[in-house]
């Protein structure tokens, strides 16, 4: 623990180029010339989680002595964060705790911080620019506009609708791309690797970004098409929202005041599909796994970590528990867990050839216990029609096609659907729920006279469930799973074996 930590961030200088002399000798600081920096990487979702993660590996190749892989990061949508950055001149700090544990270091890589509503030139000059090799995307499931009924573009989207209109002038990841990689020269070559939490990411990317391309252009299309490759990956790491007290640890530990400071655990994983169309960092000389199929890595990390981590936060949420590691210490909730992890979900994966699945369990676990991170049940509960299709259902439809109940999971989704309904915890705390897509599904749900009358209209609701029917007793289940929960709320649910 750093004595200074007690001080009042308004005590601290500010972090900037000038005042990386002063850190504490214990942080690692960039020790290349940042103004030799090229750019040879956009990254478009400029949030903490690509902070934490992606950059954390492309500084290290950096600082390894290749200088060709300065990021400009884009914000699509909040200009805090590219404000933040700038008056730091880019630079942030990332700090790794696990109990009293911590390592800081100040980030190097980030080159240009913009924001794409007020500053679309840049960004698409950027894109289009031949130096750029690498595209990155974090904007979370939600940002691909992508019908989950049926997995194409989803043409009644409201950004796709505005840039199918004004191609020239986009608002969408998919529009942005596009009009980006019009720009460039024919033949220099571009990779556009996508890093959310979605099943073969890149592939559907690809898919998406073609569709779109379609509307607007075919010869772009096939471009798109013949040229490009978006390799799928894996990504892991738990980056919990910035708090105040988090801002102000990692003050302590870096003796200034880092506005966009980043505390999050030590473990971090990167798996990488190896199909690049042109020149790359070394990735894997900072620890990403360069491989030939990601798809067992994707599907072990999207179940049993961002699975887990989705019935914890709405397990929590209804219980009044405001972090993960509050919601692992709770008896029933732990237990609750731990059980729907080594259970239910781990029977769904196909481990890795070689990879020790087991292990990888009892680390996620100890993981979710760290009490040095505040992720918040409320941070990882938003956005549920979004995450809910690629981390419960796949493993749900697999099951049931063979004959296989998974009663935990089914807990879970009910837990979930009961969380829409009501808006409230057990205690009657009013719930934030923040969730674009909620709201039809919610209105379904209350119309309903009866759980058996609201589960089948919320398996109906293709947006989230998709067009494929469900068995008559799984939705039975379901619907005694939301009787139980009505009268006597997360403890009756979880206490059932």
């Amino acid at each position: 623990m750093v004595d200074s930590k007690a001080q009042k961030l308004s005590s601290y200088d500010s972090l900037s180029p000038a005042a990386t002399s002063r850190l504490d000798a214990q942080v690692r600081s960039p020790a290349y010339d940042r103004g030799r920096l090229a750019t040879g990487i956009v990254h478009l979702g400029l949030g903490a989680f690509h902070r934490a993660h992606q950059a954390v590996y492309t500084e290290q190749v950096i600082a390894s002595g290749d200088s060709r892989w300065g990021i400009v990061g884009v914000s699509l949508r909040d200009a805090r964060v590219p404000q933040t950055l700038n008056a730091q001149g880019c630079l942030y700090s990332v700090t790794e705790r696990h109990g009293d544990q911590a390592h800081t270091r100040v980030v190097g890589a980030l080159k240009a911080a913009l924001h794409a509503p007020t500053q679309l030139d840049a960004v698409l000059t950027a894109l289009g620019s031949p130096s750029t090799a690498i595209v990155t995307i974090t904007v979370t499931e939600k940002g691909y506009s992508q019908n989950a009924a049926t997995g194409a573009l989803d043409l009644d989207d409201e950004a796709v609708r505005h840039d199918l209109a004004h191609a020239r002038a986009p608002r969408s990841t998919l529009g942005v791309l596009a009009e980006g990689i019009r720009r460039r020269p024919a033949g220099a070559p571009l990779t556009v690797m996508c890093c959310d939490n979605m099943a073969a990411n890149g592939d559907t990317l690809r898919k998406l970004l073609v569709q779109y391309a379609q509307e607007i252009d075919a010869s772009l299309a096939r471009r798109i098409e013949s040229d490009i490759a978006f390799p799928n990956s894996m990504v892991d790491r738990i980056v919990p929202a910035a708090t105040a007290e988090s801002l102000q640890y990692a003050a302590g530990c870096l003796g200034l005041h880092d506005a966009a400071a980043i505390v999050c655990e030590p473990f971090t994983q990167w798996v990488i599909e190896d199909r690049f169309t042109g020149p790359r960092p070394a990735w894997e000389e900072a620890g990403a796994l360069l491989t030939g199929d990601v798809r067992p890595y994707q599907a072990m990390k999207l179940r049993l970590l961002n699975g887990t981590h989705s019935a914890i936060a709405y397990a929590g949420q209804l219980r009044g528990l405001d972090s993960v590691s509050d919601a692992m210490a709770d008896p029933l909730v732990g237990s609750f867990a731990r059980r729907l992890m080594l259970e239910d979900l781990r029977a769904t994966v196909a481990a890795p050839a070689g990879y020790d699945v087991q292990a990888y369990c009892r680390d996620l676990l100890k993981r979710f216990e760290n009490p040095a991170l505040a992720h918040r049940t409320q941070q990882i509960a938003m956005d549920g029609t979004q995450k809910v299709p690629v981390r419960w259902l796949p493993a749900l439809r697999e099951s049931l096609a063979a004959g296989i109940e998974r009663p935990l999971l089914e807990r879970a989704l009910a837990a979930w659907l009961h969380y829409l309904i009501y808006e409230r915890s057990d205690a009657g705390a009013v719930l934030h729920i923040s969730d674009p897509g909620a709201a039809a599904l919610a209105e379904r749900l209350r119309q309903a006279s009866s759980p058996q009358q609201a589960v089948a209209a919320a398996l109906a609701h293709a947006p989230v469930f998709g067009a494929e029917s469900y068995p008559p007793a799984f939705a039975a289940r379901i619907a005694q799973h939301l009787t139980t929960l009505k009268e006597g709320g997360m403890a009756a649910l979880l206490a059932q074996h």
